[in-house]
C-alpha cells in the first residue's frame, strides 16, 4: 500500500514538474504556449496574452489581460499589455496610467518605452523622449524604427541637446547607437556627438573614427572636424 502511495506521490510531482518545465520553455519558444496546462501556464499566459491583446475582440483581450495580471502582477510587460487592452477598450486614462506604471518599473519593456516616446515627442520633451530612446537602444529594439525615431529627434537643436544629455551618462546603449551612424542625418549627429564630448561623455574610440572616416570620405568637412574633436576625449 505505503508502495503505491510514494509510486503515486512520485508521479504527481513528475507532472508538476514537466509542468512547470514546458511553461518555462513557452517563454523562449512561444508555439509551446497552447500546450500548457492552465494551472502551470504562467510564462505561457503572457505568450497567449500577447497575441489576444493584438487580435482579439476588446472586451475578450482586456478579460485575458486582466486575468495575467492577477496572476503576475509585477513584471512590467503584463501591465503594458493591460494598457493596450484598456486603450482598445477606450479607457484611454487608465492606459496612460499604466504605461506610466509600467516604464517606471521595467526600463527594459519595450511595449511602455515606446509608448511614453511617443508621447514625450508629440508633447516636445525632448528630455523624455531621449530618456526613451536610450531605453531602446540599450535592450536592442527592433520592433520599431528606432533609427527614424532618434533622427526626428536630432531634427531640432532642443532634440540634439536633449540627447547629448542623455550620452553624457556613458550608458552602453550609446554603443548601439553610434552603430546605426549611417541612418542619421550627419551634421545633426555630428554636432550631438560634439555636444555630448563637450558634457563629459567618453564616447567609444573606435565608433567614433569610423564615422569620421565615413564623413571624411564624403568630403563632410565640418562633420569631420566635430568628430576629430570628439575624439580627443574617446575612450579606448
Amino acid at each position: 500500500m505505503i508502495r503505491y502511495v510514494w509510486i503515486s506521490l512520485m508521479v504527481i510531482l513528475a507532472l508538476l514538474a514537466s509542468g512547470a518545465q514546458l511553461d518555462r520553455q513557452s517563454r523562449r519558444n512561444p508555439m509551446l504556449a497552447p500546450l500548457v496546462p492552465s494551472m502551470f501556464r504562467s510564462f505561457a499566459q503572457a505568450r497567449q496574452v500577447i497575441s489576444t491583446v493584438r487580435s482579439a475582440e476588446p472586451a475578450e483581450a482586456l478579460k485575458a489581460a486582466e486575468l495575467l495580471v492577477q496572476r503576475r502582477p509585477i513584471p512590467a510587460e503584463h501591465l503594458s499589455l493591460l494598457a493596450i487592452a484598456k486603450a482598445r477598450s477606450g479607457d484611454n486614462a487608465n492606459a496612460m496610467l499604466l504605461l506610466q506604471m509600467a516604464a517606471q518599473r521595467g526600463w527594459r519593456d519595450s511595449i511602455a518605452q515606446q509608448s511614453m516616446f511617443g508621447i514625450a515627442f508629440n508633447a516636445g520633451d525632448m528630455a523624455e523622449a531621449s530618456r526613451r530612446l536610450a531605453a531602446l537602444w540599450g535592450i536592442g529594439e527592433r520592433q520599431m524604427p528606432l533609427a527614424a525615431s532618434t533622427a526626428k529627434v536630432l531634427a531640432t537643436p532642443e532634440g540634439r541637446k536633449a540627447m547629448a544629455a542623455a550620452m553624457s551618462t556613458n550608458g552602453r546603449w550609446i554603443n548601439a547607437f553610434l552603430t546605426e551612424s549611417e541612418a542619421m542625418p550627419p551634421h545633426h549627429l555630428a554636432q550631438t556627438i560634439a555636444i555630448a564630448s563637450a558634457q563629459g561623455a567618453r564616447l567609444n574610440c573606435a565608433a567614433l573614427q569610423r564615422i569620421e572616416t565615413v564623413y571624411a570620405k564624403r568630403k563632410l568637412a565640418a562633420e569631420t572636424e566635430m568628430l576629430a574633436t570628439a575624439r580627443q576625449t574617446c575612450s579606448r
